[in-house]
């Protein structure tokens, strides 16, 4: 599911699907990737964009569904079991 968000939502484990800017307005080359470190969250949010793009099949969403953000870990193990999903064609 496709959801823009602001890139103060964005997090650990949400895979971006597309940039809500120009080229010129982020340091990345692909705008498809999953956010896997904190290092790529920061550039993301330290850049010019206001908004992104994710991808909630692909990566995690915005939210739990108590409203509270899950802890990094527990983040990182859900964004793990889905590429094992993906990988075995689950």
């Amino acid at each position: 599911m496709r959801k823009r968000i602001s890139v103060s939502d964005l997090r650990v484990g949400m895979y971006i699907e597309e940039f809500c800017g120009s080229w010129m307005d982020h340091p990345f080359w692909g705008a498809r990737f999953v956010v896997d470190n904190e290092v790529d969250l920061r550039r993301v949010q330290d850049s010019r964009l206001t908004e992104v793009w994710i991808d909630a099949g692909k990566g995690l969403d915005v939210e739990c569904h108590d409203g509270a953000h899950e802890p990094l870990e527990e983040a990182r193990n859900e964004l793990e079991e889905r590429r094992k999903k993906v990988a075995v064609g689950a």
